[in-house]
């Protein structure tokens, strides 16, 4: 069987597969996602829930380097400050192992380049935002909505596959 997402000759037709998986996955979560006409905005999708609209730039990897991180490309310089001037968060899949950053794009700005995401070693830089989908419930100033289930996420927590990984790959609990 293929690795995932090597079936795309382009990284546009990946990409174009990743924004798929963000919409399933964020409906089964019960969010509203649209998708703006062509391609002439700085993001990809705006997700909506009870009221709540952010806009999300999605982006995906399949390179997994040495220390089972993978890295994820943004653009850099003036493009990057102008991008994240009209996003709200960055919305990162790991292809290989089906799971997904949601990152504040406050945080981003503070990087240049890859976003070295690594789901398998604990406290890494970026562990808080892993499957952190209960962000995309908050107002914008940073407090909850008080609606439904803001602030219950999945975000500071390993996924049980990827804690079974993480023992498969020899990965002791300080890795």
């Amino acid at each position: 069987m293929a690795m995932r997402g090597a079936q795309f000759r382009t990284a546009k037709e990946r990409g174009e597969w990743a924004e798929a998986r963000f919409v399933a996955r964020a409906a089964e979560l019960m969010f509203r996602v649209a998708k703006p006409w062509g391609d002439s905005a700085p993001y990809d999708l705006m997700v909506e829930r009870e009221g709540l609209i952010y806009r999300v730039q999605v982006k995906s990897t399949m390179r997994r380097m040495k220390g089972c991180s993978f890295p994820c490309t943004m653009p850099s310089g003036k493009r990057l400050t102008n991008i994240l001037k009209e996003i709200d968060f960055v919305a990162a899949y790991v292809i290989m192992l089906d799971l997904w950053y949601i990152i504040p794009a406050a945080v981003v700005q503070k990087r240049k380049g890859h976003i070295w995401l690594a789901p398998l070693r604990r406290r890494s830089k970026y562990e808080r935002y892993l499957e952190a989908w209960h962000l995309l419930r908050r107002w914008r100033g940073g407090e909850y909505s008080g609606r439904g289930d803001a602030g219950r996420g999945t975000g500071h927590r390993l996924p049980l596959f990827a804690q079974e990984m993480r023992g498969k790959l020899g990965m002791h609990a300080g890795s």
